[in-house]
């Protein structure tokens, strides 16, 4: 028997239908859910916040994860299921990887394409698979520690778990891209999670990849920390963003750039932005990028 701590947030998954027309959050879904797929697990239940994930912000997740620390080492469960919305739940996940691997237990994160009152609703079918793991890794059948997201496919007839390490933004249907090759994650010890659980959140400069776009109007100043957007190859590095570094490193600002492939060869605009200042994070997904700076 495992002792699960179920954990919900909000999202879809938590949402209902009202009107026929919009979609709203509401509070966490009905505990008999849980106790239908329960098996032999132990279930405990918590919703610290709940918020819709398309308007999450670090301070949200924040909130979330130390309420679960707190918990966790008060109750010491065996694993842990989070619901979370899918439109943030990859920033939410690569971030959570990087605070709550200390506490060594399984942790599965999931939400839902629809919500749990729509009859062709993927949450029991998340959840039912998650609570599936979650059982197998408390009695020790899957090996390593697990760590990651459930989701439903793009035509809802399979359930797919993706590393959390490896989770990067939803598509417009919901579904999750999965990062190639096996990226290291910087984890947290227990000290550092306290440390930066207890600090203020860092005002992070998010400066998009998008053609044109105006680098020279911004003022990195005004923030902790900077972190430049790439292409999947190089990335753009005229019209002021080799600027835009060099003022940020003037003012003691860190900047980072990602994703950044590691290869023995560079393209010229990737390494004109090194050059500057800028601190590539090799081979982690763009979400996963910035939960670095978010823990740094």
């Amino acid at each position: 028997m495992g002792r699960i701590l179920v954990v919900t947030l909000g999202g879809t998954i938590c949402s209902s239908v009202e009107n026929n027309d919009t979609i709203k959050l509401r509070t966490a879904p009905d505990k008999k859910i849980f106790e239908a797929l329960k098996k032999k697990n132990e279930l405990s239940y918590m919703t610290p916040v709940l918020y819709s994930s398309e308007n999450a912000d670090e301070e949200c997740f924040r909130k979330a994860l130390s309420a679960i620390v707190n918990e966790c080492e008060k109750d010491k469960p065996d694993g842990i299921l989070i619901l979370h919305g899918t439109d943030s739940m990859a920033y939410f996940a690569q971030l959570a990887v990087r605070v709550l691997s200390y506490l060594d237990m399984p942790v599965l994160i999931t939400g839902s394409k629809l919500p749990m009152d729509d009859p062709h609703s993927d949450a029991v079918r998340n959840i039912n698979y998650a609570m599936g793991l979650l059982s197998a890794a408390c009695e020790g059948k899957l090996g390593a520690v697990t760590f990651g997201v459930v989701y439903s496919d793009e035509m809802m007839t399979d359930t797919v778990f993706v590393p959390a390490s490896r989770i990067t933004d939803a598509n417009f249907s919901g579904d999750y891209g999965k990062f190639p090759g096996k990226p290291s994650v910087h984890t947290l010890s227990r000290e550092e999670v306290q440390k930066y659980l207890a600090s203020p959140a860092k005002k992070i400069l998010t400066v998009p990849d998008v053609p044109g776009y105006p680098y020279g109007e911004i003022d990195p100043a005004k923030f902790d920390a900077v972190l430049l957007e790439t292409y999947h190859s190089g990335t753009q590095s005229v019209k002021g963003l080799p600027e835009l570094v060099k003022k940020a490193r003037e003012n003691n600002i860190p900047c980072f750039m990602g994703p950044v492939h590691q290869s023995k060869v560079m393209y010229d605009s990737t390494r004109t932005l090194i050059d500057a200042g800028a601190e590539p994070l090799y081979d982690i997904p763009f979400e996963g990028c910035w939960a670095e700076v978010a823990v740094s």
